[in-house]
């Protein structure tokens, strides 16, 4: 937004005091009347034509700048079937199936403290999607380059499947070597990302499961997957 600082040096005196004296009164701060005071004298001094075209420039700027902080935005989506229950949604915080991984270790060792009663509740900030548009993006990860890997982690099959469009297809492990692999990954503080990467990777190669069962047709894509 094209917003600018405006400095007002006032005698610390006269601003104490008229904090304290409207701390006995309002809730608000010397800050909300001077703001008060200037919305004001914008009322009184810019004309109404004026002022509509500055709001339109203004919510112009706005969309445009949410516009880029989503074209910008990187996250994973996630499909978690626990106890028979189905979860999908995308996560911004947990992008790589590394961090996912390592949240499913401490969540299958009670090591959160916030102690969630699913799988799912275990990330934070999520946004919940619907089954139609977890196939949708099944079909083609490249539809849509602000994501970053897809996993479905099945709790209860025991086994979880990745995909982060660089192989252009799925890999399934067990959840033990994928949570032993977070445990390698992240046993020292002090390496960098990439290295954890290479760690991670590395102790899940060779690890695949494979099926050679061919699905019904009447399988969605997410369970050709789990």
């Amino acid at each position: 937004m094209s917003d600018i600082d405006i400095t007002l040096y006032l005698n610390k005196y006269r601003v104490r005091a008229l904090s304290d004296a409207l701390g006995n009164q309002t809730a608000e701060t010397v800050e909300d009347k001077l703001a008060e005071a200037f919305d004001t004298l914008y009322q009184e001094y810019v004309p109404d034509e004026q002022r509509a075209s500055i709001e339109a420039t203004i919510e112009s700027e706005y969309a445009a700048e949410q516009a880029k902080m989503e074209a910008a935005r990187r996250f994973a989506v996630y499909h978690i079937r626990e106890n028979g229950d189905d979860y999908y949604f995308t996560s911004d915080h947990f992008r790589s199936p590394m961090q996912a991984a390592y949240r499913y270790r401490l969540y299958e060792r009670g090591g959160l403290s916030a102690a969630p009663e699913t799988f799912a509740d275990a990330f934070i900030e999520t946004n919940p999607v619907n089954l139609e548009y977890f196939n949708e993006v099944c079909s083609n990860i490249h539809s849509d380059n602000r994501i970053s890997a897809l996993l479905e982690f099945d709790l209860d099959e025991g086994r979880v499947s990745v995909y982060d469009g660089m192989d252009n297809e799925w890999q399934t492990y067990s959840l033990r070597d994928f949570s032993v692999a977070a445990y390698k990954a992240f046993r020292s503080d002090y390496r960098s990302e990439e290295g954890r990467r290479e760690i991670f990777n590395s102790s899940l190669a060779g690890k695949e499961l494979n099926f050679s069962e061919e699905p019904s047709n009447d399988i969605t894509v997410s369970d050709m997957k789990m």
